[in-house]
């Protein structure tokens, strides 16, 4: 038996199917997750056909009221990394909440540190309206400077967050004296 991967990415026995990979042929797609309702009607091979509803038009995506009326999400903030895998990389913060955690769509992105959660370790939320900056937990364990952070957070300049095995130093651009609104 000799496992290949095909140019989708599946894996197959290339002993069984010497012409092509079962899982294209068969039309599937497994990389995609889509969500909707199931109108499944069987086929002559007993398989079921699944077909789903599309989103609709601006469904698939959350604008921030930031984006919305400037075009762009300004700067609000940054996390400087000081200890740990990632020591040096800085991290910019915008308005709203800024979800911190290993997986690449994070809005901190910390991939080095095996200490981090996959996704929503914590999150740094900037508050337009009240002009301040929250440190907000989730189940995993985050410090503010070196004490266990239980719920939401004020932080201030040069503040130390922890989480995993990484520090990071808060630095803000907004606040009192200075905000992106008109």
């Amino acid at each position: 038996m000799a496992v290949t991967r095909c140019e989708q990415g599946h894996f197959y026995d290339n002993a069984k199917y010497p012409d092509e990979c079962p899982h294209c042929k068969e039309g599937m797609d497994d990389e995609k997750t889509l969500s909707g309702a199931a109108l499944g009607k069987p086929r002559a091979t007993g398989r079921m056909v699944f077909e789903f509803a599309k989103p609709a038009d601006g469904e698939e995506k959350t604008i921030g009221v930031f984006k919305k009326t400037h075009g762009h999400d300004p700067v609000t903030g940054w996390l400087v990394c000081v200890k740990g895998p990632e020591r040096g990389r800085d991290y910019r913060l915008h308005s709203g909440r800024n979800f911190l955690g290993r997986a690449t769509h994070m809005d901190i992105s910390v991939a080095e540190d095996i200490g981090i959660t996959r996704e929503n370790h914590c999150s740094v939320v900037y508050d337009p309206k009240g002009r301040a900056f929250l440190l907000a937990p989730s189940s995993a364990a985050t410090y503010l400077n070196g004490q266990l952070a239980e719920s939401p957070l004020k932080i201030a300049a040069s503040d130390v967050i922890g989480a995993g095995s990484s520090e990071f130093v808060f630095i803000p651009f907004c606040g009192e004296d200075r905000t992106w609104e008109s």
